[in-house]
């Protein structure tokens, strides 16, 4: 009785020892090498449907995904989206806990027939930082007809009965016809008036440069920005109007110039004058500095007189002599028209 205890005592050692160390194994093998599956949600969808590949993994111990997840697998498919879900995994001999999750992939059914991946594979880096992968079999998606169930039986609707096949439209067409002749006409009409200048007698005329910087000025005066306490933005905009003058004046691009750029372009000795001027504007703009009421109207009265010395040459094209050639005349014209430059 005793022995038949025994033995019965000692079978249950061994089993129970067996099961211990299977699963010990198991773990063992999971935390050394991980785990990868895949599946598709869900498993059938319709043609331009979006479907979603769900990738179940399990990392080695130690080892992380990089920040950039690395798929294979995926040729030939529209990816539209990709997000990954980690979660806390099984425990580890060590204590630590692999890392685990899924990783969704959003997926366009654009084929007929069946959506089928390659072999799959996830990037990720050991415990010693090197590279390595966990691969899965291929998965499919089976694609269903958007005819039905049955689309052999579906009843197709000819063209006729989706687009009038009659001539119903020809009013139409003609109508457009007749509206695009005339707006073609409308429009070589006044191309053609723009071309020979007619009418072009009775418009405004052009603004001379002198007289606009002189109104800009007054009108800036009037602002009153300078007694507000706004002095850089006075001096950014004064000295806009007056390197807009210098560039109609002269013909170089004063405006885009630096104050630099400006002394090296300028020969003539009045635009010294006007050089200082910038220069002091550029004190205020970019070196905060501060000058005073009196200093500030002494600047304005010499960029005015700076307008008056130098606005001959504009005044000289709008009042030729009375013996002045025809072919002159419009070459004047055309200058005054098209942004006239200056020796």
């Amino acid at each position: 009785m005793k022995s038949r205890a025994l033995l019965i005592f000692l079978f249950l050692f061994s089993l129970f020892g067996a099961v211990l160390t299977t699963v010990a194994e198991t773990n063992k093998d999971t935390s050394q090498s991980g785990v990868l599956s895949a599946s598709m949600m869900p498993p059938s969808a319709r043609v331009g449907s979006v479907v979603a590949l769900i990738l179940h993994y399990a990392l080695p111990e130690g080892a992380r995904l990089s920040d950039k997840v690395g798929i294979k697998g995926l040729d030939g498919l529209t990816v539209l989206g990709l997000e990954n879900i980690p979660s806390g995994g099984g425990g580890t001999p060590a204590g630590e806990k692999n890392l685990s999750g899924e990783i969704r992939i959003k997926l366009l059914v654009d084929k007929l027939g069946s959506l089928t991946t390659g072999p799959l594979s996830v990037a990720y880096l050991d415990k010693k930082g090197a590279k390595a992968a966990l691969d899965a079999e291929p998965t499919s998606l089976n694609v269903l007809s958007n005819l039905g169930e049955k689309p052999e039986e579906a009843v197709l609707k000819p063209i006729y009965g989706i687009m009038p096949t009659g001539f119903a439209w020809k009013k139409e067409v003609l109508w457009g016809a007749a509206i695009l002749l005339l707006c073609l006409l409308a429009g070589g009409f006044f191309w053609w008036r723009k071309r020979s200048g007619v009418g072009m007698v009775g418009k405004t005329p052009r603004i001379l440069p002198h007289v606009a910087a002189r109104e800009r000025i007054q009108a800036l005066e009037g602002e009153k920005l300078f007694e507000r306490g706004q002095l850089k933005v006075f001096y950014f905009r004064f000295s806009e109007i007056m390197r807009r003058y210098l560039e109609e004046l002269r013909g170089f691009p004063a405006v885009e110039f630096t104050t630099q750029e400006i002394a090296l372009a300028i020969k003539e000795g009045k635009d010294r004058d006007l050089l200082q001027l910038l220069k002091q504007a550029d004190l205020v703009k970019f070196a905060d500095y501060k000058p005073t009421q009196a200093r500030k109207e002494e600047e304005v009265k010499k960029a005015l007189g700076y307008i008056e010395d130098t606005c001959e040459s504009f005044e000289k094209d709008i009042n030729p002599p009375l013996e002045e050639k025809t072919g002159e005349k419009r070459s004047i014209r055309k200058r005054l028209r098209g942004g006239r430059r200056f020796p």
